[in-house]
């Protein structure tokens, strides 16, 4: 007896350029997001703020397990690729969601989320991971 294998996430798939766009495209399931964002420890308050949607709009979208615009979607790959390139280096939930939201120096004592708004500000923060990666003290 064959089992159905469940189609991966999009956070399973988060290094696969060509997949993330195109569920990016399609309207990335908030569904996805909500996993995520339990997986991470964020809450929905949170994660709401972090990709710029007014909590009520996202809670309604949770509710009626819908969609993502473009814009909303870009914005939570985002979180969820530095998120995942983040714990490759700080190891646990625990202590990436620490880091990301500790002040620091190299980003105008900004946190990492705070920075990572915006896209150019999101690379800013992978070449910190980078550096801390490979010991380069800040």
């Amino acid at each position: 007896m064959k089992t159905k294998k469940a189609k991966a996430t999009t956070y399973e798939q988060i290094h696969d350029n060509h997949a993330t766009a195109q569920r990016v495209e399609e309207g990335l399931p908030v569904m996805e997001v909500v996993r995520f964002a339990k997986e991470a420890g964020f809450t929905n308050d949170e994660l709401a703020k972090l990709i710029n949607i007014p909590a009520r709009t996202y809670a309604r979208r949770v509710a009626d397990k819908a969609r993502l615009k473009v814009a909303e979607g870009e914005r939570a790959i985002r979180l969820m690729r530095l998120f995942n390139r983040a714990k490759d280096v700080f190891v646990t939930d625990e202590n990436t969601r620490g880091w990301f939201n500790a002040k620091i120096l190299a980003l105008g004592w900004k946190t990492p989320l705070e920075y990572a708004q915006t896209e150019p500000g999101a690379r800013e923060v992978e070449n910190i991971i980078g550096r801390i990666e490979h010991g380069i003290v800040m």
